[in-house]
């Protein structure tokens, strides 16, 4: 009725504990998101290739707890191509994001389909991107027109600048995180937002003989 849409966070939410099990019955009103820069991948062709096997895995698992194998694909890589790209634009409104027209906005990524081995040999350039390509196979990107990437090259010429200063400020953050000794909730507490009881995953054990392989925490 009022033309909303939801954008879809697949690596945040299975991080966070979220979850999204319905989520794939309203991809038709969907994009996909990255949301937290800090915890994990910040591309949306990470967050793409996992919201697309995820999907798979959920559909594919229906039809397996009903003693039958699988004959179909639920998920193409074009369909999840579309919410990477197009369903973005549609998601702001925005009929000229998104798509490659006359009179869109020239925003583009340019992708090497031949320097690295894993993109050799490619028929179907959808699935190729989706399915095997990868962050470092961006040869140029556009915005608006202008090259902001090009050449396998970032064009900004404050790129060291800002890649020292960030890393200085992120070391302050970190430090300060540690100081301030945030520690998980007591016995009784409660989620603030939604009022629900806090409760334990189970750890799973990865190291054969003693210990779990857990590791230890950096901040």
């Amino acid at each position: 009725q009022y033309n909303h849409t939801i954008s879809i966070t697949p690596e945040s939410e299975m991080h966070y504990g979220h979850t999204h099990p319905t989520s794939h019955l309203i991809l038709d009103r969907a994009s996909i998101g990255v949301d937290t820069h800090f915890t994990f991948s910040t591309d949306i062709l990470t967050q793409t290739r996992m919201w697309l096997q995820s999907v798979r895995r959920l559909l594919y698992a229906e039809v397996l707890n009903r003693w039958q194998v699988p004959v179909n694909n639920p998920m193409s890589a074009n369909q999840a191509f579309l919410l990477a790209t197009r369903n973005g634009g549609l998601s702001l409104r925005r009929e000229d994001l998104g798509i490659i027209a006359p009179g869109a906005k020239a925003d583009l990524v340019i992708w090497d389909g031949g320097t690295g081995p894993n993109m050799w040999g490619w028929r179907d350039p959808v699935a190729a991107v989706v399915l095997h390509g990868n962050v470092g196979d961006v040869e140029g990107v556009v915005v608006d027109g202008k090259w902001k990437k090009r050449g396998g090259k970032l064009t900004d010429e404050r790129f060291e600048e800002v890649k020292m200063k960030f890393a200085e400020v992120a070391r302050r953050v970190q430090d300060r995180v540690v100081e301030a000794e945030v520690g998980l909730p007591g016995e009784g507490e409660r989620f603030v937002v939604s009022g629900l009881e806090f409760g334990n995953s189970t750890v799973v054990d990865v190291q054969v003989g003693e210990g779990d392989g857990y590791g230890g925490l950096f901040l």
